[in-house]
């Protein structure tokens, strides 16, 4: 309908699989590198989640046109299989012939089984994928991996590549699932895009679709990656309604009014949707949670001899709190083997924490953990709340991880991170003829938190919340102030 008012040739927002309108942000090609590094391995299985929307299917078909030509692949889009369900819709998909009528599940397996050894022989390499495996039976899983035990010396005959939403892990930590589980060699969970990528993903398909100009106004963009939360599927529905609100008023560029009425009309009307300027991120923090587990203040340290870079250790967690925080940042359920700190770093989150004020530690507007006396941990996702009067004055926040944060030559002048904090300390306007300590001391007055001219939690914490729009961030109450 509005396609000739705003110069376009096609619809540049559908949610169809188009290959033409295929973008791949950071993340998703981050998670297509995971994925081709697991195909290249020894490994049986790689396995990719995501909430719904996310992409995952974006980057599952960009693995595949990678893929060599003598690939061998094999679709489960249906995966509501018992085991001899599975093996026939393997035979179909790799065009193995078999009775139909007659058959066992020892013969399908036998033929498969030969099947591949053939392609092995004629260098050919074998794929299954399946999407939403999140619905696969436990004995379908094991199934597949005892195909996967068909091996040569060097690499797996039956590669699988798992597609699924978070209960996909949860699934994978069943005890009866733990030697497919150690098979899994490459996998990745897909967070929603940041701002920066929402921004270049709508003006790329704008472009693709035959757009001359830009569209949305900078204001637009921000609104609506704040009412999508990243994910790129409900981004695609609302920039399609934005338009068509903007071309039934005759407007020739999208504005922040146009989006508010995309949403309402995917969600109905909602008084409180304005109020939460985080989106609906905050409908999953609850209140009140006490967590145990993150051990300690946290000892701080810096990569240079001025700063310091904080560290937490931790013991084994309550369940239900860790699951709350994980629930806060859209991850799925925490292991009960593995430290949560440890942990969310795979997810490019990291833990930070010190001692301060309470006042000082709401400041990033971030989620947070207060120590208790007793080891325990009170769960603070409200401007207004009140420390348990056992709280020792030390805190954890959650944050996104800076990139290269972790990379072996982060002390390196011109390495990732330390691109990355002298970009983040140039944004807020300091001098770079300062020094790194000065730089932080300026940044530090703007923020509000204690002036030390060291990279402490709390100031690590505020400008990954200033360069991170997407996340949880603390309630607010109708009378609070913007601390």
């Amino acid at each position: 309908m509005y396609l000739n008012y705003f110069g376009l040739h096609t619809e540049p927002f559908s949610i169809a699989p188009d290959p033409q309108f295929l973008y791949l942000s950071e993340r998703h090609q981050e998670a297509l590198a995971h994925l081709s590094y697991g195909l290249q391995g020894s490994g049986g299985f790689i396995l990719l989640t995501g909430e719904v929307g996310t992409g995952k299917t974006t980057v599952s078909r960009a693995l595949l046109e990678q893929l060599p030509e003598q690939t061998r692949t094999a679709f489960i889009l249906n995966p509501m299989l018992n085991s001899d369900e599975l093996l026939a819709t393997l035979c179909d998909e790799f065009g193995i012939e078999y009775n139909k009528n007659q058959v066992t599940a020892k013969q399908l397996t036998d033929k498969l089984s030969q099947f591949l050894l053939e392609a092995h022989a004629q260098n050919q390499q074998c794929v299954v994928l399946i999407d939403e495996a999140q619905h696969l039976q436990p004995q379908v899983l094991e199934q597949l991996r005892l195909l996967t035990n068909l091996e040569t010396n060097q690499n797996k005959l039956l590669r699988v590549i798992l597609i699924g939403q978070p209960e996909l892990q949860d699934l994978l930590r069943r005890r009866e699932l733990r030697q497919l589980a150690q098979r899994i060699t490459a996998r990745y969970h897909l967070l929603p895009l940041q701002l920066a990528d929402s921004e270049r993903y709508i003006n790329y398909r704008l472009q693709v679709a035959g757009a001359q100009r830009g569209l949305f106004d900078k204001k637009a963009v921000k609104k609506v990656h704040l009412a999508s939360e990243g994910i790129p599927r409900r981004l695609n529905l609302l920039c399609d309604r934005a338009l068509l609100a903007a071309y039934n008023e005759q407007q020739s560029v999208v504005s922040v009014r146009h989006i508010q009425i995309a949403a309402k009309e995917l969600d109905g009307p909602s008084p409180q949707r304005e109020e939460k300027s985080r989106g609906s991120w905050l409908q999953l923090i609850v209140a009140g949670v006490v967590i145990a587990g993150l051990t300690g203040a946290a000892n701080w340290y810096w990569r240079q001899a001025e700063i310091a870079q904080p560290v937490v250790e931790q013991t084994t967690p309550i369940r239900s709190g860790i699951e709350l925080m994980a629930s806060a940042w859209k991850l799925p359920n925490p292991p009960q083997e593995q430290a949560f700190c440890e942990w969310i770093q795979s997810f490019e989150l990291l833990c930070v924490g010190a001692s301060a004020r309470l006042d000082q530690i709401l400041i990033p507007e971030l989620p947070a953990l207060l120590t208790l006396k007793n080891g325990d941990y009170q769960f603070v996702n409200d401007v207004d709340a009140s420390p348990n009067n056992d709280w020792t004055g030390e805190f954890v926040i959650v944050i996104a991880q800076p990139p290269g944060y972790f990379d072996v030559d982060a002390d390196a002048e011109q390495s990732v991170y330390q691109q990355w904090l002298a970009r983040q300390l140039s944004e807020h306007g300091v001098d770079r003829r300062d020094g790194i300590a000065e730089q932080v001391r300026h940044v530090q007055q703007q923020a509000g938190v204690k002036v030390t001219g060291q990279l402490d939690a709390l100031t690590l914490a505020w400008l990954s919340a200033n360069e991170n729009e997407s996340g949880p961030r603390l309630a607010k109450s109708k009378n609070s102030e913007v601390r």
